[in-house]
């Protein structure tokens, strides 16, 4: 009997490849449509593709709002009436972008370095605990000193917390993602156990601390206004963001990483190490944001001091494809929904929910308008006989 023949693999005739391990999945997407990433894409193309998003965004909310039974001019008209139509009303939605200018910044610098930093809401309550508890120690400084401070423990507690996941992810690979949105639940029973305990004031029944020391409070650029000095921070902020991803080496260390981290290691790069040092950057920038909270307009520790700040920062940084400048500007269009919504919802009846759902109508957009500018479509190639 004569042995059976080995019949040799089938080759591709352009390059010799072996095409046995791959021929069933190739013969099964044979023809289909696969995402390819485009090889040149244009800072202006981006720009364009977000105008258009936020433009269908207003035309789809439009809709909603017809269906309601409301004109949309008229709810648009009031919605920026609400947010821009006065001087008082300018000045209050630049106090409302004020921490979400920073949270937004915290957010950004992670992202950029492919660190998903979902912790900015924890971060923040830990900035504005290290603020409180700097206060309780150095009152006697004189004023200068006193903010100088209370903003460096704020930065330290943010970026501390925001290292906790840091480390964890380094050392043990655990995913930041799951260990930043725990991380903000722990520091939030920690918070509510000290305003039950130690740091609850002795004249309320309710969970906050004693109304902070008068000389602790944020100078205000107008005295008829809330607008504080914080606001001037969060723009240095973000000026002091675009100098370190663009001007140093840690910031072309931390694009490095967050485009291949692989890439980096081979290239010299201590991928360790820079994505500890981005999320205490990012930590403190969240938490330099709740210090301003606190010491600009809360002057007390409450539960509610957040109000889902840390989370419409990542948003923000989201729309503004992590951007410094692009930051500020989609901060302030953040805080002008959210200052505007009062006035629409009682000029015209329409529920001041409807500005969450724009919110998350244009980060979908946004999001599918970059990947509509870094990717096609193509069709595969047909496999023949």
């Amino acid at each position: 009997m004569s042995e059976p023949t080995t019949q040799a693999p089938p080759e591709d005739p352009a390059d010799g490849r072996d095409l046995r391990p791959n021929l069933g999945a190739m013969l099964s997407r044979s023809g289909g449509l696969r995402l390819e990433r485009r090889l040149d894409t244009r800072p202006v193309h981006e720009f364009y593709a977000t105008v258009a998003a936020l433009a269908i965004t207003a035309v789809l909310i439009g809709g909603l709002v017809a269906l309601a039974g409301v004109s949309p001019t008229d709810a648009y008209s009031a919605l920026y009436d609400g947010a821009f139509g006065s001087v008082e009303s300018a000045l209050e939605t630049l106090v409302q972008a004020t921490p979400l200018i920073l949270t937004g910044l915290a957010a950004a610098v992670a992202f950029r370095a492919g660190v998903w930093n979902i912790g900015g809401e924890g971060q923040f309550f830990a900035g504005a605990m290290g603020a409180y508890f700097v206060s309780t120690l150095v009152g006697p400084l004189p004023a200068p000193l006193l903010f100088v401070a209370m903003f460096v423990g704020g930065a330290i507690a943010g970026a501390l917390w925001a290292s906790i996941a840091s480390v964890l992810l380094v050392r043990y690979g655990t995913n930041e993602i799951l260990t930043t949105v725990m991380l903000n639940f722990v520091i939030l029973y920690g918070l509510s156990w000290l305003l039950a305990g130690p740091w609850q004031s002795p004249k309320t029944p309710y969970y906050q601390t004693e109304r902070m020391d008068a000389k602790t409070f944020l100078p205000r650029f107008i005295d008829d206004s809330r607008l504080h000095w914080g606001f001037a921070i969060a723009l240095l902020a973000a000026v002091a963001v675009y100098f370190l991803v663009q001007r140093t080496s840690l910031g072309y260390e931390l694009r490095g990483v967050g485009v291949n981290r692989t890439a980096a290691a081979y290239k010299g790069i201590h991928v360790g190490a820079v994505v500890i040092a981005v999320m205490a950057i990012s930590g403190a920038l969240a938490g330099i944001s709740g210090a301003g909270e606190l010491l600009g307009l809360h002057h007390r520790l409450q539960l509610d001091i957040a109000a889902g700040i840390g989370f419409t920062g990542i948003i923000i940084a989201l729309v503004a494809r992590l951007n410094p400048a692009g930051v500020v500007v989609v901060a302030i269009a953040f805080a002008g929904l959210l200052n505007g919504s009062t006035s629409m919802q009682v000029g015209t009846g329409i529920p001041a929910a409807l500005v969450e759902v724009i919110e998350g109508v244009a980060l979908f957009l946004v999001l599918l308008a970059a990947v509509a500018c870094r990717y096609r479509l193509r069709r595969r190639r047909q496999l023949h006989d």
